[in-house]
């Protein structure tokens, strides 16, 4: 497995396990959970173009969307879950 598609799916774990905890509102990351983005979207694009597994096109597509996502919206966690799938698509494929 690619070292960029390791660390990507890393971070964007992480990063999932911090909006779900803000979510349930088990804590509150506030700006540390915008900068985690900012590093899962740069390290998606580098898996995407490094590792060259077209699986992250949902993955960054998802993430490029997630500006106009509300945080406790619907849109907002599925948007995570369908980013998520095109990082298990990508590792599995």
């Amino acid at each position: 497995m690619s070292p960029f598609l390791l660390v990507g799916f890393g971070l964007y774990a992480l990063n999932l396990l911090v909006g779900l905890a803000a979510q349930l509102r088990l804590a509150h990351f506030g700006i540390w959970h915008h900068g985690l983005y900012l590093l899962v979207f740069v390290s998606a694009l580098a898996a995407l173009v490094f590792a060259r597994e077209w699986w992250l096109l949902l993955t960054v597509g998802c993430l490029a969307l997630f500006p106009k996502a509300r945080p406790r919206t619907w849109l907002h966690p599925t948007l995570g879950v369908a980013g998520l799938v095109g990082y298990f698509l990508a590792v599995g494929g």
